[in-house]
């Protein structure tokens, strides 16, 4: 069941001089509200990331079960997740978290690879200091069309990410690029919508079909 339904939005007002990455309070406040309509049985699978999770409308279909909790907002960095991250995860009581972020923090806010790295870790150790020690999967960012001229650096913070995670049981690294990778090793524009960076229903399902044993969800239930 959820928690803290009282909870008042975040105030823009509230946002402090120095955070300098990309804001998006009202895609925030939308999320905040669907979330706060909602009723979970249990402690649901929370996808906390940028707007790859923002624009997976399908997301309990495609994994067949009500037990998922889309978090994702718009132009998400692992900086602005910090930011919102009490506003949007005190909603819910986590089984377990799924995170998408560095995307953007490259192609947008002009992070390197590695400063995108040390900022998910930063995002990582405040979600284990607020829920402990539940499963924290934290996925690769795609190869997309209209990104690919950030194909190395994005090559290089999956492998930091990959190698970050060796050996570890709890949670941990999930490859949701290689699926969407042609044997040209170019990205297959058939997964994405026009505009080259956000999937589109078909790229959807395929991650859900990667995702579902990771995250918790039978793979039986995945349509």
């Amino acid at each position: 069941m959820n928690r803290h339904p009282s909870i008042s939005p975040v105030a823009p007002s509230l946002v402090a001089a120095e955070w300098t990455t990309t804001r998006y309070d009202d895609d925030v406040l939308a999320v905040r509200g669907q979330i706060m309509r909602r009723r979970f049985a249990g402690k649901p699978v929370v996808f906390f990331g940028s707007s790859s999770f923002r624009h997976w409308d399908r997301m309990a279909e495609d994994f067949g079960s009500l037990e998922v909790a889309n978090l994702g907002f718009g132009g998400g960095t692992a900086e602005s997740g910090l930011r919102y991250c009490d506003a949007l995860l005190d909603l819910v009581e986590p089984g377990r978290i799924v995170l998408y972020f560095g995307e953007n923090d490259i192609a947008n806010d002009g992070l390197d690879a590695g400063s995108a790295f040390e900022a998910l870790e930063r995002l990582t150790q405040r979600l284990r200091e607020k829920f402990g020690p539940i499963p924290i999967h934290r996925l690769s960012i795609k190869q997309s069309p209209g990104r690919w001229l950030h194909a190395g650096e994005f090559d290089a913070f999956n492998a930091m990410l990959r190698d970050s995670h060796a050996g570890d049981h709890a949670g941990g690294y999930v490859d949701v690029g290689s699926c969407l990778i042609g044997r040209n090793g170019r990205p297959m524009g058939r997964y994405y919508e026009a505009d080259g960076v956000h999937l589109n229903a078909a790229g959807y399902a395929l991650w859900a079909s990667v995702l579902a044993g990771a995250v918790g969800l039978s793979t039986e239930q995945v349509r």
